[in-house]
């Protein structure tokens, strides 16, 4: 069963019609142009062009599925996945960040520490929490000491996150190790059952 949606748009349209489209071909899309060559085909019309825009089109999808992979590949290098078995499942950088700006650092802390328990290292747990109890608690007590806008707060945020991501992470996991990726939704579910009841009490407490 073909799926390209010209096919039958196109059946309606005259062989002039449809050859100015062959003509003009930098104007349309690859699945028009091969909707078009298809309809063409079985009105009995052939050219040589066809089979040169149908190899431009095959080479065109394999660059790009190519680039996608090499993209994956870069991505994996730089940010220490792999696909080895034995390899740690952890929660990458990228997603302790996230949850550290969204959430607060303690939410970032608790991932890393997770982390930690997964490579054993008890030592660095203990010192994360510590860090991420205090950061977050004296992050609250500046702002509001300070009158900052909570929006503007969200700078304390990133600064936790870099501590947690490039000191501790660091210091205790490596910045090197290769680890695969652990899923962030069971966290991602809890974190926001935990910050609503919060955002709740905040609104209507005042």
């Amino acid at each position: 069963m073909n799926d390209n949606i010209y096919i039958d748009k196109f059946q309606k349209k005259t062989d002039s019609e449809l050859e100015a489209i062959i003509e003009h071909k930098e104007k349309y899309n690859d699945e028009a142009l091969l909707a078009t060559i298809e309809v063409l085909k079985s009105r009995n019309r052939e050219s040589a062009i066809f089979e040169t825009i149908e190899t431009e089109i095959q080479l065109s999808k394999e660059n790009e599925i190519l680039a996608q992979k090499l993209t994956i590949e870069e991505d994996k290098k730089n940010n220490n996945i792999s696909d080895n078995s034995t390899a740690p499942e952890l929660y990458s950088k990228r997603v302790i960040m996230v949850f550290s700006v969204l959430f607060s650092t303690i939410f970032g802390a608790v991932l890393l520490m997770a982390n930690l328990k997964q490579t054993g290292n008890t030592k660095g747990q203990m010192q994360v929490l510590i860090f991420g109890v205090l950061y977050t608690i004296g992050s609250v007590v500046i702002i509001d000491l300070l009158k900052i806008q909570s929006n503007l707060g969200i700078i304390f945020n990133f600064v936790g996150v870099g501590i947690l991501t490039e000191y501790f992470w660091n210091k205790y996991i490596g910045k090197e190790v290769e680890h695969k990726n652990r899923s962030w939704i069971k966290p991602a579910i809890i974190s926001v059952l935990i910050t609503i009841p919060l955002m709740l009490i905040i609104i209507y407490g005042q």
